[in-house]
């Protein structure tokens, strides 16, 4: 069966020529059953209403402009190229704008399928990536024919000579741009196990990052008033359509496994959860972060 990759209203929205409406609803739609489980991998400090459980790798960070993470639901910190979570135990998975900070795509892309049936991508596309040169984001992403085409950049900024040309003509009006034409700058892809998985090819498999940008540390700047607003419209949103009753009763421990060995069989305290096998202990952050990275 076809995954409906748009919904109702985004496409009401675009047929009239209004993609910035239909980009911002896209969010709320998640092509599940209402009983089906979803995680999201890289959930960060806006996660998808639909997802049950959270993923990501830092509890603040430059790559997502240190905005705090969002742990209104079971949540864990790990990276995508090792995840805490036993095969087959998601009906979707949820990955937005998180592959292309990734320094293992082959091991990424593995992991989200080995842990999910289904699923959905969004990054955005080479081209966008080559104008702006994200110093965190380390790939390149085109879609072609149904394919993912990856591919490693070299440098943070890839074209430098481009880079510099888009510095200095185009990059105040290029975000208004974007804003209006949100669909042409994005990659929007949607995968499932039934039809395949994620097919995806990367132009230079064998290169090894050889570079780095550099962690900031967070320096306080003062919210507008606008940024206010929409931060607690966002949040409003987010509590209207998430599965807030059943989440709160979801037993992660159901879920995971031990980086460490594999197994299976663990045990929640206060404090942490243990491996009963290898005797690995994963702390408890805030009350509802299982630590999967700081061991």
């Amino acid at each position: 069966m076809k995954i409906n990759n748009e919904s109702f209203l985004m496409k009401f929205f675009r047929k009239i020529g209004a993609d910035s409406i239909a980009w911002s609803l896209r969010r709320l739609h998640c092509p599940v059953k209402k009983d089906d489980l979803v995680l999201e991998v890289g959930s960060g400090g806006n996660p998808y209403p639909r997802a049950n459980v959270l993923c990501d790798a830092y509890l603040e960070t430059i790559e997502r402009h240190f905005d705090p993470l969002i742990y209104d639901r079971p949540t864990v910190l790990a990276f995508g190229e090792n995840l805490p979570f036993r095969d087959n135990v998601f009906d979707f998975v949820i990955a937005s704008h998180v592959l292309e900070h990734s320094p293992d795509p082959d091991k990424f892309l593995s992991e989200i399928q080995r842990v999910g049936r289904a699923g959905y991508i969004e990054t955005p596309n080479a081209f966008f990536e080559r104008l702006c040169s994200y110093p965190m984001h380390r790939l390149e992403i085109m879609q072609e024919n149904g394919e993912l085409i990856i591919y490693k950049k070299t440098a943070s900024a890839e074209d430098k000579y481009l880079n510099n040309l888009f510095s200095n003509t185009v990059s105040a009006l290029f975000p208004k741009w974007v804003s209006k034409h949100p669909f042409n700058f994005h990659i929007r892809y949607y995968w499932s196990k039934e039809h395949g998985g994620i097919k995806y090819r990367i132009i230079n498999p064998n290169y090894k990052f050889d570079w780095h940008f550099k962690q900031e540390e967070n320096s306080s700047s003062s919210i507008s008033f606008k940024n206010k607003i929409r931060k607690i419209t966002i949040s409003l949103l987010r509590n209207i359509f998430s599965q807030n009753k059943r989440n709160k009763h979801l037993n992660i421990i159901n879920y995971l496994k031990c980086i460490k060995c594999g197994s299976d069989v663990l045990e929640r305290n206060v404090s942490a959860i243990q491996c009963l096998k290898c005797g690995q202990k994963y702390k408890i952050i805030n009350k509802n972060i299982i630590d999967f990275i700081n061991l």
